[in-house]
């Protein structure tokens, strides 16, 4: 964010009404200190904002207009592409300030005074005024160490690229993410899901092993059974394909319980084997196969 952009709008009148304020304040807030770098998209904006993303689209096309804000450059991706737009801090500048600036009262100079005002004449009435000399005792306190003002480095907008580090390449895991998920949504808000999850701290390896997964799981079901990407994103539903490593499962524990479970024959319970699973207890020899057709599994 820009501190610069965003008191410098704040300060003027720009004509632009509630909502060309409104949204022109929040890329200000997106901006680097020369006004440029605004790489949110409308429906982030809109979001944040909470209206639609035409006004978002009517408002920016009416501040570009007016010269407030500029269109400078045009990122493409698989999906689709995002647009820069920079705030031009000049043309703000031109506008009325909000505020009346208070006069500035300024003592006269010496030099500015009129002679009459000016009395040089010494003084030989006056006795001199003894100076005392200020006593030589030592402070009970050490004195104290200036130190000089630290500067700090301009913050700018993080745009939750990969866990903060400047070197991550979003392009290109964008890329590889559209390439393995197998149900690609909305563009825009694909982008903006990903920037809020890495935002947030999320892994982007965690989110590409996430979307194979989720692509092996839906394999072979129809279109409209499958997640759009945002909404996968959004609802954090890579959590449920990355775990943290579990200890080792004793195979032979699990077979015997769910051979158990198929020798109860409960049908609300049975429903949930599967034909493999039940498959596997058969191979170990702890059910037969009419034992699975009584508890209900078609096999």
């Amino acid at each position: 964010m820009s501190n610069h952009i965003t008191s410098l709008l704040r300060r003027k009148i720009l004509g632009v009404g509630l909502t060309g304020k409104s949204v022109i304040l929040l890329m200000g807030d997106l901006a680097s200190d020369d006004g440029s770098g605004i790489w949110a998209s409308k429906a982030r904006m809109a979001r944040e904002l909470e209206t639609t993303d035409r006004t978002i689209q009517r408002t920016i096309k009416a501040l570009i207009d007016a010269g407030f804000v500029s269109c400078v450059g045009e990122r493409r991706h698989q999906n689709g592409s995002t647009f820069e737009y920079q705030i031009n801090a000049d043309r703000v500048d031109l506008c009325a300030d909000a505020h009346d600036k208070p006069p500035t009262h300024r003592h006269p100079l010496a030099q500015h005074l009129g002679a009459k005002t000016q009395d040089v004449t010494p003084d030989a009435v006056s006795p001199p005024t003894e100076g005392h000399p200020t006593p030589d005792a030592v402070s009970p306190h050490a004195p104290t160490e200036g130190h000089p003002n630290q500067t700090k480095p301009n913050r700018t907008n993080c745009a939750a690229d990969a866990a903060h580090n400047s070197d991550f390449d979003f392009v290109g895991f964008l890329s590889k993410f559209a390439s393995v998920y197998p149900r690609m949504g909305d563009a825009e808000k694909t982008e903006d899901a990903l920037r809020s999850a890495l935002g947030e701290g999320a892994d982007p390896k965690d989110i590409l092993a996430g979307a194979r997964a989720y692509a092996v799981e839906q394999d072979g079901n129809e279109a409209r059974y499958i997640k759009f990407s945002e909404n996968w994103i959004s609802d954090g539903r890579w959590h449920r394909h990355v775990t943290a490593p579990s200890a080792k499962i004793d195979v032979q524990k699990t077979l015997a319980a769910r051979a158990a479970t198929i020798l109860e024959a409960k049908p609300f319970i049975c429903r949930s084997i599967t034909a493999y699973a039940a498959g596997e207890c058969i191979v170990a020899g702890l059910v037969s196969v009419d034992q699975c057709k009584a508890a209900g599994i078609n096999l």
